[in-house]
């Protein structure tokens, strides 16, 4: 098959979240024999920004006239903010490039991933075309303008407006356009549905990553325990939460907690961690350098104060043998079996969560079951595994000839093929 996978943004660009599952996705299908073309966006002071090959995904980008790159991340103006939804509500000229893509090399599957930029309206040319249209949701972007359901005052957004109910109503009304919508969590699914989604059939698809080396056991098995928060140092991601946990620890725990990221909130952590010894501040770290982190490390704290979707956070500590401590919110409690590679707190609460570390640090043998039970467990998060379940609904979808199922053979199909009455 011509797969064809769009997202806002693709490596090296960001080279996090989506945009990483997407690149995993794309290049396990590329060593599977299928032809993969990737269609991303770009800034317009790129433009034209050359194709280009990367482990063997054909990788297109573009700027989707609009008044900004939606992966600028910077102050705008509500009004602004306002004029570029309104425009990317459906829009046009971009949908215009992406038909000029595919009929170039038609595709087999058009499966999109994030569109804030492209709009929906690539979904309508892709039909046109032929293609069948997957769609997985990483996020709220569908039913919450700002994509996380969070009020300006990092709140769970319960009682959206009425401005962001219309948004919600014409993003999924688009969503008829698509064959098969998949999300990596039940509980996004669900959300959508809640919103107002009906699509032709809607599936669960976790996402995948590769899997680390197993790690060898902790050269100190007999020290502190340790603890990893790794994320983007912003108030929705707990870490506030975790500081306060800290100093809520009987004087008898050996603990270390060891920080990374980058983020607004940078300032607050490096203070913590010059007045608490226990606390180590390490920046950003990635390679070799989070191996190490993670290799060393007895639990992962994830502490959002969001309705997280698919956190693959969980699945990369699992591989290592870490037991996760996370919010019991949005779909985090989905990933985690509470005793077997995790336990979960009251989100929000320094105190459920101080107590779930009191635990862990009193108990070994529950340690020892998150890291004999959590490899086994992430096996089902693979790459391969997720490639497997997204071929099936391509297949599912696509006939034996390369059309959408259902629809009528492409001319180009059509030549060759054995027709009987």
């Amino acid at each position: 098959m011509h797969i064809v996978l769009a997202n806002n943004v693709y490596p090296p660009i960001a080279a996090g979240g989506a945009e990483l599952i997407v690149a995993y996705l794309g290049e396990e299908l590329v060593r599977r024999g299928h032809e993969v073309t990737v269609v991303s966006t770009c800034g317009p002071e790129a433009e034209p920004y050359p194709d280009e090959v990367r482990e063997g995904v054909r990788v297109v980008r573009f700027f989707p006239p609009n008044l900004y790159w939606s992966y600028t991340r910077q102050p705008r103006p509500a009004w602004k903010s306002a004029l570029w939804h309104l425009r990317d509500a459906w829009n046009r000229a971009a949908a215009s490039r992406f038909a000029a893509i595919l009929a170039e090399r038609p595709a087999d599957v058009l499966h999109t991933h994030l569109i804030d930029g492209f709009s929906a309206a690539i979904w309508r040319r892709a039909r046109r075309s032929g293609a069948a249209v997957v769609h997985t949701a990483h996020d709220y972007h569908l039913i919450c303008p700002r994509a996380i359901l969070l009020t300006r005052d990092l709140k769970v957004c319960e009682s959206p407006r009425l401005a962001c109910r219309a948004y919600a109503k014409w993003h999924l009304a688009t969503a008829r356009q698509v064959d098969v919508f998949t999300a990596p969590s039940q509980f996004l699914l669900d959300r959508h549905v809640a919103a107002g989604l009906s699509a032709r059939s809607m599936r669960r698809v976790p996402n995948g990553i590769p899997l680390p080396a197993p790690a060898a056991p902790r050269a100190d098995a007999d020290g502190p325990l340790k603890l990893v928060f790794a994320a983007r140092l912003v108030a929705e991601k707990g870490v506030q939460v975790v500081l306060d946990a800290m100093q809520r620890l009987p004087a008898r725990c050996r603990v270390e907690l060891h920080l990374a990221g980058r983020g607004p909130l940078e300032p607050r952590v490096t203070e913590a961690a010059a007045a608490n010894p226990a606390i180590r501040y390490h920046g950003y770290v990635s390679g070799d350098a989070k191996h190490a982190l993670l290799s060393q490390a007895d639990a992962m704290l994830l502490p959002s104060l969001w309705f997280e979707n698919a956190p693959v956070v969980i699945v990369e500590a699992a591989a290592y043998g870490l037991g996760v401590i996370g919010s019991r919110l949005g779909a985090i409690p989905e990933f985690i079996a509470e005793g077997r590679n995790g336990l979960l707190f009251e989100a929000g609460s320094a105190d459920d969560l101080a107590r779930a570390i009191v635990r862990l640090h009193d108990d070994r043998a529950l340690r020892a079951t998150f890291a004999a039970e959590g490899r086994r467990w992430a096996e089902d998060f693979s790459v391969g595994a997720m490639a497997d379940r997204y071929l099936e609904i391509y297949r599912e979808v696509v006939g034996p000839h390369g059309r959408r199922a259902g629809e009528p053979l492409r001319g180009a199909a059509l030549q060759g093929a054995e027709v009987s009455s």
